[in-house]
């Protein structure tokens, strides 16, 4: 017992509790020294007449800056138009969407002129030069909300680059980024801080929205160049984009302060990657590029490929394309599907289409009368071509039928399709041969049985 107790005595004799204690007196004593002193000029601030003299100021510029911003947009019917009027990028769109700093560059206007006011007067501004600066992060708030539609860039503009307005607007901005510079770790000669963090999410953010908003336009401009061939424009766009992204992520890397020379490595993990687990990536990237280059299959084509799929072409990507079929489905094809397997292109060289119908009839039927039948109803149709002109061929004499078959041309299989003339035809057909009393045979067998039958039974042989 006397051992524990002269421990414990060792211990709190030792120099580190000591000089433990001393520095927790000294924070206690400084923050009570600063809790005294705010609290004292606290008192002098809300008793001064000045204070609400600024703050009646303040209400009064704010309140008729956002009166008068609302009863601008509402009299003005061009700041009241809804969304969907106003394509999203366009001049109009810009401009409709400008009443909503009305109320903001008011306050602002206000507010500067209350405090040029006061200080001609010479009145105290403090409260007046807070509410001013307060007045510019109101005026960046509703520019993001009106101007900013894209998600990530909105989301990170509020809740990184607002914050940080508001510390540079009251000279707290380097303190606050020095000291998140100086929180984080090293990782090999690369130093990760938040406050790198925080920075390269921002510069990501607009970076990703510049780039937007660059590919939009840099793609309607090469679509707009109607001198160019479909193939050349979504080549051209293809190419755009890809070095427009990769400008904007050396630009990223560089901004963040993150040593170019790491490409390097980068490109060396990503050939590995391309040579384990990105091998289809990169052939549908190849596949891609080398549709586009030779232009064998454009935009708009009539395609059926070597599984059965059969559709327009609608749209070419440097990953993938995408075919719509007759029944409204959008189908996303892998771009090696085109070079490695079969496809048939109907509407490459020219628009017209052969439609074939086969049919057979009895072998009691007239089969010149028949073959005149076939011709009258292909040229009775509206999309069949006088040039190349119908054709009837005698194909064979079948187990139960004499079989034909009837071809004829449409001139834009684009518009018209094969299934429709077809249809129509076989219609005509039908009835054709219905009012000439032509039969279309089905399948038959004819059994014929040798030798009496015993329709008795074996109950006579078994009684036997």
């Amino acid at each position: 017992m006397v051992r524990r107790m002269s421990n414990m005595t060792q211990k709190a004799d030792s120099p580190d509790l000591l000089n433990l204690d001393v520095e927790y007196d000294k924070v206690l004593d400084q923050t009570a020294g600063w809790l005294d002193t705010a609290m004292k000029e606290g008192y002098v601030w809300l008793t001064s007449i000045d204070t609400y003299t600024q703050a009646s100021i303040i209400a009064v510029c704010v309140t008729v800056a956002y009166m008068a911003g609302w009863l601008i947009r509402r009299r003005i019917p061009f700041f009241r138009q809804q969304k969907e009027a106003c394509r999203k990028g366009t001049g109009r769109w810009l401009l409709a969407r400008t009443g909503r700093l009305i109320s903001p560059v008011l306050a602002l206007i206000f507010l500067t002129l209350a405090s040029y006011g006061m200080q001609h007067w010479k009145q105290p501004v403090e409260l007046l030069g807070a509410a001013e600066r307060v007045s510019w992060v109101w005026l960046l708030w509703v520019l993001l909300k009106a101007y900013v539609t894209h998600p990530l860039v909105r989301t990170t503009a509020l809740w990184i680059l607002l914050p940080a307005a508001v510390l540079r607007l009251f000279g707290l901005l380097l303190p606050v980024t020095e000291y998140l510079d100086s929180i984080g770790f090293s990782v090999g000669e690369v130093d990760i801080t938040v406050y790198k963090v925080l920075k390269g999410l921002l510069v990501a953010s607009v970076l990703i929205w510049l780039g937007k908003v660059l590919s939009s336009a840099g793609e309607s401009y090469i679509r707009m160049r109607k001198h160019l061939n479909i193939s050349t424009r979504e080549l051209l766009v293809k190419l755009f984009q890809i070095a427009l992204y990769f400008l904007l992520f050396v630009m990223l890397l560089d901004m963040i302060g993150i040593d170019l020379t790491a490409l390097a490595v980068f490109s060396g993990a990503l050939g590995v990657g391309l040579g384990f687990g990105l091998q289809k990536i990169a052939s549908n990237f190849i596949s891609g590029i080398i549709l586009l280059t030779e232009r064998s299959i454009t935009i708009g084509n009539l395609l059926e490929m070597d599984d059965g799929l059969y559709g327009f072409m609608r749209r070419m990507g440097a990953r993938s394309s995408v075919i719509e079929t007759f029944d409204g489905k959008e189908v996303v094809v892998p771009n090696e599907d085109f070079i490695t397997s079969r496809v048939a292109n109907l509407t490459q060289s020219n628009r017209t289409g052969r439609i074939e119908v086969a049919v057979g009839v009895s072998y009691a039927s007239d089969l010149k009368q028949v073959e005149g039948i076939l011709l009258e109803a292909a040229k009775g149709h509206p999309e069949c071509m006088e040039d190349p002109e119908p054709k009837v061929y005698l194909r064979e004499f079948g187990d139960s039928s004499v079989n034909f078959l009837m071809t004829f041309w449409v001139g834009d299989v684009e518009i018209t399709g094969k299934w429709g003339p077809q249809s129509d035809v076989m219609h005509t057909i039908w009835d054709r041969f219905h009012e000439e009393g032509i039969e279309i045979p089905f399948p038959q067998q004819d059994v014929h049985i040798k030798g009496p039958i015993d329709l008795r039974g074996d109950k006579d042989g078994d009684d036997k």
